[in-house]
């Protein structure tokens, strides 16, 4: 369904890999949101928000994806009932308690926890190939109707993943030798290799791992349904160069530069993104090909998402208008950290980062923009056939955006804390927050609301403290508490007003990221660094323990209390 502006309801936002259950494998899975289902029905929290569930590379980013299509494995429930062909004496003989102390630790082990999932998944092929596959039994059927209903993207992922596995897992294919680097080359060479047998059996596999995967979505799906709650899922404006689908369809992409963000003021991490912005290594669209097609690979990509989730965000929106673009792929980052404008240029051949296909000024480029970014949107509408879009239009937004969103009936995002009057630097009145918008504190990208606070205090003390103080005064007398004692730390009276204000506002939607409702500080992503912190913080425990935790009860109680208080439960 899409999103109505009369429609009241409130979620909360939690990545797949950081929510817990009893018996999980040290990370998030299909099991952790069914009970992440069952507690948001129970405490009137009408959406779950989650970020892209696409099969990742060796960086774990869910915006990084190596398919477009394909599901991570790495998130799949491991037990007998979910995957068939696994049995128990196949789970004793590879976990032990060990080992299971290990991977739910602390936050997700990547180097441990996929081998792992990947070794108990072939076994289970074994036993699913003896019990199912030779005697033609009905799971059989099921899994041949697979392939042959999504051939379309599955024959071309699974050469691609079976090259990946001839390269040690490797999905840098520009690398890879000649006879690997095109589908009709690929394909010539497994029928000519002397291990032919076994290089087919491994798309089988790759294959078999992808029918289970989409069983155990879409059984999600349904149960979420069930519940009266939606999951959103996310479509990023990018997808890795690394990917099967820029493998098997160059033509549907631009290797030349690289997608990103230009230098703003609240995204700083390092110094190179100070100076240069955000290199994300994504490649462009030549978006003259794709109408070509009538965007069928756009198309595949939004029908296959909503197989799984019941709307999606599109991420960085603003990229289907102009893309900030660096003729520089990620890697070489380093080589311009501390170059010039001018320096960089002996380097790029006179190319500079810019936005493309053009910039928006003066007005008549910003509105060829304007245009060509709502037609795309507009396929985007027709494909999702009713279902909820959300655009992530934060970041440097041209002047067309917002007119552009409301004419397409698309809800943009609102940050409150961020709305500023322009004369004044109060935050705005929530009366007058739009109606057609997503209302949260915070995305993956963002401080969790503790920290936020915890920087603006740290500010308010420090050498600007003046500044610093003026903004915890603004907070405060949004939250309409005291502007004269505020306190030096994120107090439980400060995050119960945060919690409240939210679900006053206006917004049609009101989105909570987990972390805020916990009051935690605990951060999934930091944007334009890539460490082995990113993705891979995970709850203290599963939702139900949380809520009984008494840290967290009165927390959780609040929050239902203020949905019901406000009229936001699920209809």
């Amino acid at each position: 369904m899409p999103i109505h502006p009369e429609e009241k309801i409130a979620g909360i936002l939690a990545p797949v890999f950081a929510l817990r259950h009893n018996q999980d494998l040290g990370i998030g899975d299909t099991e952790a949101v069914r009970e992440s289902i069952e507690f948001c029905a129970d405490h009137g929290i009408g959406v779950l928000q989650i970020l892209p569930i696409n099969e990742t590379g060796g960086d774990h980013s869910p915006y990084n994806a190596i398919s477009s299509v394909a599901l991570e494995p790495v998130l799949l429930s491991m037990t007998p009932e979910e995957v068939p062909g696994l049995t128990p004496e196949i789970l004793a003989e590879h976990i032990d308690e060990v080992l299971l102390t290990t991977l739910r630790s602390g936050p997700v082990l990547y180097e441990e926890v996929k081998p792992l999932k990947d070794k108990l998944l072939a076994a289970a092929f074994v036993e699913f190939e003896d019990v199912h596959l030779e005697h033609a039994t009905p799971l059989a059927t099921e899994f041949a109707g697979f392939l042959q209903s999504e051939s379309a993207w599955l024959s071309s992922y699974t050469l691609f993943r079976t090259l990946m596995n001839e390269y040690e897992g490797n999905p840098a294919w520009t690398s890879w030798k000649p006879e690997h680097l095109t589908v009709p080359a690929a394909e010539a060479w497994i029928t000519a290799s002397e291990n032919s047998d076994e290089l087919n059996r491994f798309r089988t596999y790759a294959a078999y791992v992808q029918w289970v995967a989409f069983r155990q979505w879409k059984a999600v799906h349904d149960f979420a349904s069930q519940h009266k709650v939606r999951i959103i899922g996310d479509i990023p404006f990018g997808i890795s160069r690394y990917s099967a689908d820029v493998w098997a369809e160059p033509e549907l992409f631009d290797l030349t530069w690289s997608g990103g963000a230009p230098p703003e003021g609240f995204f700083q991490t390092d110094e190179f993104t100070r100076k240069w912005g955000q290199n994300w290594g994504v490649p462009l669209y030549p978006w003259d090909v794709h109408r070509e097609t009538n965007f069928a690979w756009w198309k595949q990509r939004i029908t296959k998402t909503l197989e799984t989730c019941h709307g999606f965000r599109i991420d960085h929106v603003l990229g289907f208008f102009r893309i900030y673009s660096f003729p520089w792929t990620p890697d070489r980052n380093w080589e311009f950290t501390d170059l010039t404008q001018e320096e960089a240029l002996l380097l790029t051949n006179g190319r500079e980062p810019q936005f493309l296909p053009r910039p928006d000024e003066p007005e008549e480029l910003g509105e060829r923009n304007a245009a060509e970014g709502s037609a795309i949107l507009r396929v985007f509408i027709e494909a999702a056939k009713g279902d909820a879009i959300i655009a992530e239009d934060l970041g440097c937004v041209p002047p067309y955006m917002p007119r552009v969103l409301t004419e397409l009936g698309i809800p943009g995002f609102v940050l409150p804390q961020f709305e500023k009057d322009e004369k004044t630097w109060e935050i705005r009145n929530i009366a007058d927050f739009p109606v057609n918008r997503l209302a949260t504190y915070a995305t993956h990208d963002h401080d969790p609301l503790a920290k936020y606070y915890e920087n603006l205090v740290a500010k308010w003390l420090g050498p600007n403290g003046h500044d610093g103080w003026l903004e915890v005064q603004r907070v405060m007398r949004y939250l309409g508490l005291d502007d004269k004692k505020p306190p030096t730390e994120f107090t439980h009276e400060l995050h119960e007003a945060f919690i409240e204000k939210l679900v006053e506002l206006p917004c049609a939607w009101v989105i909570y990221m987990i972390t805020d409702v916990l009051g935690t500080t605990q951060r999934f992503n930091m944007p334009g660094t890539s460490t082995s912190s990113n993705w891979s913080e995970r709850l203290e425990a599963s939702l139900d323990d949380l809520a009984l935790d008494g840290r967290y009860a009165s927390k959780f109680a609040l929050l239902k209390k203020v949905i019901e208080k406000h009229g936001r439960l699920p209809k």
